[in-house]
């Protein structure tokens, strides 16, 4: 093998040496050769004092080359002496012929190279390359080991931080900065049951006026307020979260804080501090507070929700209240338990059937399509959602109703050119199988979609958490399906998302239907609602038309579409089907 002087140093330069030579003409002589090929050399004459400079200058040789037969301490010693402190030191060894013993003790300790003496330039030059070589081999390994153990550790704090977004983004509420529902349920499933704790559940009072009085952008912003102002009045023993959309809850322990006490000073504030600003005047709002104590952590938040309800049925803003064992609200959740158990019976035994409201076209008086709507029949009495659809909601059957409902509905107009609407929820809108179910039942009962009209809720767009249900919309409106939204003006839809979504028809909440002919600020509300609405091309509809006089107001205030008892109640059969 003939190895080139060029091909070595590129091996030997950057290279450091420890030599070890007793004889002192061979130590000068190969100390000048050696000086050639490596950038730095330290010579020692015996073992002992090679030890120490290698102790002193500890991983800092990148080869060890010594003789063995040495005074004091031979070669061998040294090796032994060197491999307890690394192990992996490449090291060559000098020996003599007669020095047998000892050269094979050196193999027995991994010594990585031989020269003999007398010392061979061609061998010391192949015993240096080969053992440079090694160095080299081993600094490369060193190098990428190094660079990877970097990349691993970015990549662990990268994956760190992702961590940390994520946590943030499970537990931390967006618009407040508060803990979230997860983080509340997780505490009272984790929470040891040895002493009470009270929860109270605040809601904002008519936070649907703000949403729709004023901006999206101002009613998160009052979100945000109320979750900093609660945080003012509270003590640092005290878990808040913010619980859904409009509320708030708080637990702590009641032997240390008076819950009266809390409620009463939290009202006061609020009563006397804005939220903000609304064209430079301040804006108020008032909240309701059901309050619950128990010691089984599982009752705390179904107690406190009856108490709140039991609060807000008073009609009056910034109460609260507590829960009481005795209370009328605790028969009203019998009943709803009882009712789920109804429902199931009724699903089984398929007495769930759709009954048909028209829609009327207010300018010409006309049928213009049918909602469909659920009812149950039970020993000739027909029951209305209002006794069953939370029933439904609370079993986690809503989208094993809606199937139903479309079902039997689309069935009933089969092959009609006659428009029509169905209800459809968040549930079924996160089921990844629903537009498969639909295809299938368009092309069985031969249905055109663009006369079905799917009514949905301003949960949904609203949502920010989850855009299957939005994803799934844009999938409806491809296939030609219509999309009205329901309740409009009950939370906090803005038009810019419905004219994004491609809404086609606005519902018009009855709330602001009921008595419309005699309240003012209803006959603003709607008139808002459909002036907006004809300049984005969505007809408005108005639900709950009761009277005649409910049915001029609207139609007076540009609402092109109305339902309710003025007209129709319900029908088992459209008109057009009937005999």
């Amino acid at each position: 093998m003939t190895i080139s002087l060029k091909d070595l140093l590129t091996l030997t330069s950057s290279l450091r040496i420890l030599y070890v030579e007793d004889d002192v003409v061979l130590r000068e002589n190969t100390i000048a050769l050696l000086h050639d090929l490596f950038g730095e050399i330290h010579e020692a004459s015996d073992g002992n004092e090679a030890l120490l400079l290698y102790k002193k200058s500890e991983n800092f040789y990148d080869i060890v080359i010594t003789d063995l037969n040495m005074p004091q301490m031979n070669g061998m010693d040294l090796i032994k002496n060197i491999q307890i402190i690394n192990p992996k030191q490449p090291i060559i060894v000098v020996s003599a012929h007669n020095e047998t013993e000892y050269f094979l003790e050196s193999i027995r300790n991994n010594v990585n190279g031989y020269i003999l003496k007398p010392i061979d330039f061609n061998q010391l030059v192949e015993t240096i390359y080969k053992v440079a070589s090694l160095v080299k081999e081993r600094q490369e390994k060193a190098k990428n080991q190094t660079k990877l153990q970097e990349k691993l550790e970015e990549q662990s704090l990268l994956l760190a931080e992702n961590s940390q977004t994520v946590h943030e983004f499970l537990t931390i509420d967006k618009i407040t900065k508060l803990q979230n529902a997860t983080v509340l349920y997780n505490f009272l499933d984790t929470f040891v049951q040895d002493h009470a704790l009270t929860i109270m559940l605040y809601n904002i009072d008519n936070f649907s006026f703000i949403n729709q009085t004023y901006s999206t952008d101002f009613a998160d912003e009052a979100l945000f307020k109320v979750g900093e102002y609660l945080q003012y009045n509270l003590s640092k023993e005290v878990h808040l979260y913010r619980y859904n959309s409009d509320e708030f809850v708080i637990i702590f322990d009641p032997q240390i804080i008076n819950p009266e006490f809390v409620a009463i000073q939290i009202q006061a504030f609020f009563r006397e501090t804005p939220i903000g600003e609304y064209e430079e005047q301040p804006v108020y709002i008032t909240l309701s507070c059901g309050i619950a104590t128990a010691t089984n952590p599982a009752l705390l938040l179904p107690n406190a929700r009856i108490a709140l309800r039991e609060a807000r049925m008073r009609g009056i803003p910034n109460q609260y209240n507590i829960y009481n064992t005795h209370d009328a609200f605790l028969k009203q959740t019998k009943i709803e338990t009882e009712w789920i158990q109804k429902f199931r019976i009724a699903m089984e035994e398929d007495r769930i059937i759709p009954y048909f409201q028209p829609i009327i076209d207010n300018a010409t008086g006309e049928i213009v399509k049918y909602e469909c709507l659920a009812r149950i029949e039970d020993d000739g009495e027909i029951i209305s959602p209002a006794h069953f659809l939370e029933a439904a909601r609370r079993s986690g059957l809503m989208s094993n109703l809606t199937r139903l409902m479309i079902n039997k509905s689309y069935k009933t107009f089969s092959g009609q050119n006659v428009a029509f609407s169905l209800n459809i929820t968040n549930e079924d809108l996160l089921n990844s199988n629903f537009i498969d179910f639909l295809q299938a039942k368009q092309k069985s009962y031969n249905i055109e979609p663009s006369l079905v009209t799917f009514e949905i809720l301003e949960d949904i767009i609203i949502s920010d958490a989850n855009h299957i249900p939005l994803e799934n919309l844009h999938i409806l409106k491809s296939m030609g399906y219509l999309l009205a939204l329901d309740d409009f003006g009950s939370d906090r839809s803005n038009f810019n998302r419905l004219e994004k979504l491609g809404v086609d028809f606005l519902k018009i909440d009855g709330q602001f239907i009921k008595n419309i002919d005699t309240i003012t600020r209803n006959q603003d509300i709607v008139e808002s609602i459909s002036t907006m609405a004809k300049k984005l091309n969505m007809p408005v509809i108005a639900e709950f038309v009761s009277t005649k006089e409910e049915f001029e107001m609207v139609k007076h205030l540009g609402v092109e579409y109305s339902q309710g008892y003025f007209f129709n109640a319900p029908l088992k059969l459209p008109i057009n089907h009937e005999q």
